[in-house]
């Protein structure tokens, strides 16, 4: 039957592969309501010249489905496939693979809102995660790549130039927290020089690594005062100059982001200590020098004198001994400028009598 139509009519069905279970013959074309191929997928449309053409329906046999515009046998123009997991993709086909414009729909929730080419992600489009981060800019062969910004579910948003799907170029950065960032980006990450502006109006200039201040660089307080020296991990690190919005100055070594080793701080009122430093304060052996010319060399703990100290006055008398928490405390010799000599016990910076 379907043979002498053929001959007939000069229609090529391709009856090898697809089963026609219905048929209404006009010259020209043929309307099948279903056509079943050899691997098992099912199709509702208009075959002509032997191919579906026109409106059709097609299940598949993994569960996946499609709905739109064929051409030759192909889905072309407009039209929806469904995955078998439930993903979709709603848009525009060219020779059998999402070509043009359109929206896919990932079953993990990901979205996708742009162009496609060849059925991956390739021109410029939106990509937007389960999570809520997203990606707005150019893509090439699935992957972001190009110009392009990413913005975190939080509302932290970077851009730049893209390669291998991350950030690395000159970009600029606003965060939710209203920190402001402008410089080079490796890896999606702060990485290399640039200018790190915060919402307070404090401001670092200098080299970053992994996203924080690393080795060296320039930090401004809004309310006064500055740093400029080392940093690691986004702390004043190594040697560095600490200027205090009281006046106060620092030259010396830091740690963990404060003064920690040996250093000379200046005091506003022109009072000077040189010496060792632990967790920001004058702790360990060091030199006290006061604006009228006194000067006391000893140990120190917890930023005052603590332990064997000598003491040399501008007015030629001098003591040597034992000081707790910054008095003469305990055996200690008191010599006045007269040659007079003290010799006792001291109790919070009085002779004992």
């Amino acid at each position: 039957m379907i043979n002498s139509i053929k001959k007939k009519l000069g229609i090529i069905l391709a009856a090898s592969s697809c089963y026609v279970t219905s048929l209404v013959i006009s010259p020209q074309l043929a309307i099948a309501e279903q056509v079943t191929s050899a691997d098992g997928t099912s199709c509702d449309g208009t075959v002509q010249n032997g191919k579906l053409n026109g409106q059709g329906v097609c299940k598949y046999p993994d569960g996946a489905s499609y709905e739109g515009n064929f051409v030759d046998g192909k889905p072309d123009g407009k039209g929806t496939y469904t995955f078998a997991d439930g993903g979709r993709y709603q848009g525009e086909f060219r020779d059998g693979e999402f070509n043009g414009t359109g929206v896919w729909e990932f079953a993990n929730g990901d979205r996708y809102e742009g162009e496609v080419l060849n059925g991956k992600l390739d021109g410029k489009g939106t990509f937007v995660s389960a999570s809520g981060a997203r990606y707005e800019g150019d893509f090439k062969a699935g992957q972001p790549s190009g110009k392009g910004a990413f913005i975190t579910a939080k509302g932290d948003r970077c851009e730049g130039e893209v390669t291998n799907g991350k950030l690395n170029s000159t970009g600029y950065c606003e965060y939710s927290t209203g920190n402001k960032y402008e410089g080079q980006l490796r890896n999606g990450q702060r990485d290399g020089k640039g200018v790190y502006t915060l919402a307070n109006g404090d401001r670092y200039e200098g080299e970053f690594a992994n996203g924080k201040y690393n080795d060296t660089g320039v930090y401004i307080f809004a309310a006064g005062g500055r740093y400029d020296g080392g940093f690691q991990d986004g702390k004043f690190h190594g040697k560095g100059l600490r200027e205090y919005a009281n006046g106060n100055r620092y030259d010396g070594e830091f740690k963990n982001g404060e003064p920690e080793g040996q250093g000379l701080l200046n005091f506003a009122d022109g009072n000077s200590y040189e010496g060792e430093f632990r967790n920001g304060k004058m702790d360990g052996r060091g030199v006290y020098s006061f604006t009228n010319g006194d000067r006391c060399e000893g140990e120190l703990k917890n930023g005052n004198f603590n332990g064997n100290v000598v003491c040399q006055y501008a007015d030629g008398e001098s003591y040597e001994g034992e000081f707790k928490n910054g008095k003469k405390h305990g055996e200690g010799v008191y010599i006045f400028a007269d040659g007079t000599k003290v010799e006792g016990t001291w109790v919070e910076g009085k002779i004992k009598q």
